[in-house]
């Protein structure tokens, strides 16, 4: 609560005397430096001009507010610790078993990277699937050629566009696919399978690691008991 919901004279009181307590100068006060205040208050009043009552139960409002907002944020902190440690059990439990996830992020790792699935709607007559370093350049282009309708996978080589084996790293993965007339390809929503190997409890909200990624747990499309 800050000093200015106090009246002038609890502050001349304050800046004349010494509270019990002995507060310190300070341009907000909490609970207990507020009764301190509120008791200084009385104790230096004006006998010949004494508080009004309507003055006294405005500060006495103002420290029943402050008290019951308090109390909310401690019990909206005992809420938000209460539901952290409950996901990241949650998340314990899926160690070990495989998950399904956003597959645009690529993940390298000496030369290798997780399988790739997306769906085709409807028949194209060419479909590519595009890798792009961390700024956005494409480091390789792909041309899978025409595809049918379903479900298709990509295994990508972790090699660039020159045929070396690219640094490990997480790459941005694009594939879309086209039709004869039509000036805008479609992009496909990916989704890459791994095995969950960790749980990093430090992250807020807690999060997953599959296969060098770091996931949270909303970034999970499905997961598969492992056979």
């Amino acid at each position: 609560m800050s000093v200015g919901g106090v009246s002038s004279t609890l502050l001349q009181s304050v800046t004349a005397t010494t509270t019990p307590g002995g507060l310190p100068k300070s341009q907000t006060v909490n609970q207990q430096q507020f009764l301190q205040l509120f008791v200084a208050q009385l104790q230096h009043q004006d006998p010949l001009s004494p508080l009004e009552p309507d003055q006294l139960t405005a500060q006495l409002a103002q420290f029943s507010q402050l008290e019951q907002l308090t109390g909310v944020n401690d019990r909206l902190d005992k809420l938000a610790g209460q539901s952290k440690d409950s996901g990241g059990a949650a998340l314990l439990n899926l160690l070990g078993k495989r998950v399904s996830f956003d597959g645009s992020t690529l993940v390298v790792q000496g030369g290798k990277t997780p399988t790739v699935r997306y769906t085709v709607p409807e028949s194209a007559d060419k479909v590519t699937a595009t890798v792009r370093s961390s700024d956005g350049t494409a480091v390789r282009v792909v041309d899978l050629g025409a595809q049918g309708t379903g479900q298709h996978t990509f295994a990508f080589d972790g090699k660039g566009a020159l045929g070396t084996v690219l640094p490990d790293g997480s790459y941005r993965l694009e594939i879309a696919a086209s039709k004869k007339g039509q000036t805008t390809p479609t992009s496909f929503s990916l989704l890459t399978e791994a095995t969950v190997d960790g749980v990093d409890l430090t992250a807020d909200p807690p999060a997953l690691l599959v296969g060098g990624n770091t996931i949270s747990f909303d970034q999970v499309r499905q997961v598969h008991q492992n056979s």
